[in-house]
């Protein structure tokens, strides 16, 4: 076979690539981006037989002599395709000793996925009927109620990609090009052309150059670029990516982050189910920028600040297992309020905020609507830790 010329092996590339973008772009509108807006001043796409709160002026208040109450909607859309990430925006006043939950459910409401304003969260369940839930939450009854104004859904349907990974390949059409033709088993180097930023935290390696497909990881809570000391993984069949490091393997949880960290397709190793779950879950984090302050990650994939250094002792844990993520990754996670007394074993709900535990009423329980992902376990040091506030009974 005859060898190409390079002016021959750039063109092909050229318009192979031009012609892999044409592909990706066919294939990027087959998911769909939809958004839908609720001003509250209509209460035509509101669940009445969840909903609590109190309606006045198109906005949302705690019903009076209630510490909660929430706003439920019906169904808001029923598009033909699955509906796999969804993003909420919120217009709301929170005033001192308020808080407000955020809920989005892909299927009728049958599981409920708790969200952070301003972020988009990839719906863990499958389903096309639409519905978003907010939980407006006081410490005491005599506190001024917090309200919401409105809220604003933007949803994308279909199976193709991820929103995220579509914003990705807005902002770095070089990583895109690495994607399609690594997927395509086409090799392609970047060269040094390849930016590794941490989401402006402060580099404490500065001047260590590390490769070309070097990112910023992690190991045993302390960053370094290059080094090679943490591994890509994800199982066959599975769309989770996790990152393997310092013997506890830790969930990258959306592709926005992943490409965030520098990370490349080309890094992801493959790696059974069976040895994946062998490797115990990073529990432990902090955000950068600010080491002063430790969290435990629970499995519902929630945050909860260790309060002090004889809570954090009672666990058994070591500093060795906190890792540092990104502000851009703490500030996805949602935080977790709710917790029970893992031993002895008692399902008693306690919020815990503002370094206090108020017990739950199961009345006050099923009001909020709480699912098990919400509620996290806690030993006995670290509930008796918070001072005890007046329970919250409905």
């Amino acid at each position: 076979m005859e060898k190409l010329s390079n002016k021959a092996l750039g063109k092909v590339i050229f318009f192979s690539v031009f012609g892999l973008f044409a592909l990706f772009a066919g294939i990027a509108k087959a998911d769909q981006v939809y958004t839908f807006n609720e001003d509250l001043s209509s209460t035509i796409n509101l669940d009445f037989s969840q909903t609590q709160a109190v309606l006045i002026n198109g906005k949302a208040f705690i019903a009076n002599n209630s510490y909660s109450s929430a706003v439920v909607s019906a169904i808001i859309a029923n598009p033909t395709k699955n509906i796999i990430n969804a993003r909420i925006d919120a217009n709301s006043v929170i005033y001192s000793g308020n808080t407000i939950l955020y809920y989005v459910s892909n299927n009728n409401g049958a599981r409920w996925q708790q969200m952070n304003p301003g972020y988009t969260y990839t719906l863990d369940a499958t389903g096309n009927q639409l519905r978003w839930k907010a939980v407006l939450i006081r410490n005491n009854l005599w506190d001024q109620s917090a309200y919401l104004d409105s809220v604003l859904i933007t949803y994308t349907t279909g199976i193709t990609i991820q929103a995220s990974q579509a914003l990705v390949a807005i902002n770095d059409p070089e990583g895109l090009t690495r994607s399609v033709l690594n997927s395509l088993g086409i090799g392609f180097s970047a060269g040094n052309s390849a930016n590794n930023n941490y989401a402006g935290a402060n580099q404490n390696n500065s001047g260590s150059t590390g490769s070309v497909l070097g990112a910023t990881i992690y190991t045993a809570g302390k960053k370094s670029a290059g080094s090679g000391s943490a591994t890509i993984v994800r199982a066959p069949g599975q769309t989770e990516i996790y990152e393997i490091m310092g013997g506890k393997k830790h969930l990258i949880p959306t592709m926005d982050i992943f490409y965030n960290y520098g990370f490349t397709d080309e890094m992801i190793q493959n790696i059974s189910a069976k040895n994946l779950a062998k490797y115990p879950r990073v529990k432990l984090l902090m955000s950068a920028g600010n080491k002063n302050s430790t969290y435990y990650l629970t499995e519902g994939g929630m945050i909860r600040l260790v309060p002090r250094k004889d809570v954090f002792d009672s666990y058994g844990d070591r500093n060795e297992d906190i890792i540092e993520v990104s502000k851009k990754e703490f500030n996805f996670y949602p935080r977790n309020q709710f917790v029970f007394l893992e031993r002895p074993l008692n399902r008693d709900v306690f919020q815990i905020t503002d370094g206090m535990k108020r017990y739950l009423t199961p009345m006050a329980v099923q009001r909020m609507v709480l699912t098990d992902e919400q509620i996290a376990p806690i030993n006995e040091t670290e509930l008796a830790f918070y001072k005890t506030g007046k329970p919250i009974i409905y």
